[in-house]
């Protein structure tokens, strides 16, 4: 019987559960503590290990220089953009990635919020294209895994006899965990437990411009784990038709129409407990909605 090495990951955006975690959970930490583990200035850490979630879930691999490309945003402002690569690894159409990545652009400015924080687009794009580049570099100068000081093997998330499953979730210090499991492509074959442990080469790119607490890379001999937070729920991650601070209207890599639907956002600087969802900015990301106390 093949047996498939989890990979997991805390949800923050897309696929992810709480707008703030509820006292009591296991695992969760509190005060001080809670503070300087889950650090996210300008909102940039949770964007980053929410994207880090979205890709995982879209395009079932990291391969982040062959999938995304260094490209221009608004006022000539460098992004990181999905290549024809990436598109085709999910279809020809990444609606959780896309929606992510969209928050890079100046526009977008402060519009999304994160555990509690206004994301920064500036700093988000600096890091995202910074990350690349460290990838990039550490990779070989190469789209291709396997080069330079940053080796890691062809790799293949929540495929499992023979059919796509979806990531099993339990919760972690800082919101909600994230487990995949991760084979060979095509076949999900087994991957040894130094193969998997060696796919932290693939996550340099999430630690441009210093580390992120959130991408805590622990492997054993069977898992490989990061510890993001966050506030964005996937409609599939509803509790009795209430969703969190921010949610994304895509099931099973589908848009899903939100407006109006129930929510509810309590965290350190929102408290919405009973309000409505609103597309946040429909021409840039058609998919994400914010919960506000009406349309």
């Amino acid at each position: 019987m093949k047996k498939f090495a989890p990979l997991v990951l805390s949800a923050a955006a897309m696929a992810f559960a709480g707008c703030a975690a509820e006292a009591g959970n296991p695992g969760e930490v509190t005060g001080n503590d809670s503070a300087a583990v889950c650090a996210n200035p300008d909102g940039t850490n949770a964007a980053i290990a929410a994207l880090a979630e979205a890709i995982t879930h879209d395009l079932h691999r990291w391969q982040i220089t062959s999938d995304f490309y260094v490209g221009t945003g608004t006022y000539n402002q460098q992004v990181l953009k999905l290549t024809s690569a990436g598109l085709a690894a999910c279809g020809g159409q990444c609606l959780e990635t896309q929606n992510i990545l969209a928050f890079q652009d100046a526009t977008m400015d402060q519009v999304l919020v994160l555990d509690g924080t206004h994301v920064s687009s500036y700093s988000f794009a600096s890091r995202l294209v910074t990350g690349w580049n460290n990838q990039w570099t550490c990779q070989g100068n190469t789209t291709k895994s396997g080069g330079g000081r940053c080796p890691f093997v062809a790799h293949m998330f929540d495929f499992r006899n023979g059919a796509w499953v979806n990531p099993t979730i339990s919760a972690g210090p800082c919101d909600m965990n994230f487990t995949h499991p991760v084979g060979a492509p095509s076949t999900g074959a087994a991957l040894t437990s130094a193969q998997v442990s060696q796919l932290a080469n693939a996550l340099v790119w999430t630690t441009g411009n210093g580390p992120n607490p959130y991408i805590a890379f622990q492997p054993t001999a069977s898992t490989v784990s990061i510890d993001p937070t966050g506030d964005v729920n996937s409609p599939s991650q509803q509790t009795g038709g209430v969703y969190g601070c921010n949610a994304l209207g895509v099931v099973n890599n589908q848009p899903v129409n939100l407006t109006g639907l129930a929510c509810t956002c309590v965290t350190t600087t929102t408290n919405i407990p009973s309000g409505v969802l609103k597309a946040t900015k429909p021409v840039m990301a058609p998919n994400n909605y914010q919960c506000v106390t009406s349309l």
